[in-house]
């Protein structure tokens, strides 16, 4: 008997075994219930489509609005969409047309940087130090209540340079809104966390790297999306007077013929730069919010 088991044993561990692994799959690898499919690429595509469907709606609705209008009013007032069509078309297939329109986004960006980095680092010392806030802030609320156009003729009197008239329009414009967000954002880091620093001993330097930066972000990223159409609106009316080149001068050129498609041509140019700036202002939102739950992320 324990010879016939000893036999029965043998032939069982020389048997091959029957279990199949599956193709591609190794041992220690996840389940494949674990890892999700590979959503297609029409998939992903119409995904992107549905949820910006609100504003494909809206676009729709306005275009088909005014094509009707066109109907009722002259073209000098309200222009055929074929008229726009054709005057978009020549500003971005001339160089001279598209220059103009590289010129004002350049302007606008780096004015932007600038006023971002004074700005922020004001708005730091604010949040900081009272004795700063206390001066600043009714300066800073004053300088937001001159109008724009005050300030062009300000900058006329002022520059003889246009690009220096234009630089300071849009500095005076946009840094007073990044210094104000970012005082409030300092304002509102929590409590709890600057007393862990200071019970770590960390130094001013690693409280700013550590604690306050990472903290504000959010409202730098508003006071971004913000000062974005500001900033775009500002640099229009300071190339309306003395600038040669620029979205600005285009309309003036507009205006002067009674030319309303090529004037609403140059408008929607320069929105379409708008939405190309705020979705990269989105992407590095997303970057630098990555670690904040879904929930919390705009």
């Amino acid at each position: 008997m324990i010879r016939a088991n000893r036999l029965q044993g043998t032939e069982e561990r020389g048997r091959p075994s029957t279990t199949v692994e599956s193709p591609g799959k190794k041992l220690g690898d996840s389940p494949s219930a674990d890892t999700p499919p590979p959503v297609p690429g029409p998939v992903l595509i119409w995904n992107n489509i549905a949820s910006h469907r609100p504003v494909i709606i809206d676009l729709i609705a306005i275009a088909v609005l005014w094509e009707i209008s066109t109907y009722y009013f002259p073209p000098a007032i309200v222009p055929p969409l074929g008229d726009i069509g054709r005057a978009i078309w020549e500003i971005f297939s001339q160089w001279k047309n598209l220059a103009s329109l590289l010129a004002t986004s350049i302007r606008v960006l780096v004015a932007l940087l600038l006023s971002f980095t004074g700005g922020t680092i004001l708005g730091i010392c604010m949040g900081s130090f009272p004795s700063v806030r206390t001066y600043a802030r009714p300066l800073l609320h004053m300088i937001q209540g001159v109008p724009a156009l005050s300030w062009v003729v300000f900058a006329v009197i002022w520059f003889a340079q246009v690009e220096i008239r234009i630089a300071f329009i849009l500095l005076i414009g946009t840094l007073p809104a990044f210094a104000l967000y970012t005082d409030s954002a300092v304002q509102s880091v929590s409590l709890d966390l600057v007393q862990l620093g200071q019970a770590f001993r960390a130094t001013r330097m690693q409280q700013l790297t550590k604690i306050i930066l990472p903290a504000i972000v959010p409202e730098i990223m508003s006071a971004w999306t913000v000062n974005l159409g500001n900033g775009i609106r500002v640099a229009v009316i300071a190339e309306l007077i003395g600038s040669t080149v620029g979205v600005g001068f285009q309309l003036l050129q507009a205006q002067s013929v009674f030319n309303m498609a090529a004037a609403v041509a140059w408008t929607l140019s320069l929105v379409a730069v708008l939405f190309v700036y705020q979705g990269v202002i989105s992407l590095i939102e997303h970057r630098l919010l990555a670690w904040r739950p879904k929930g919390e992320v705009a």
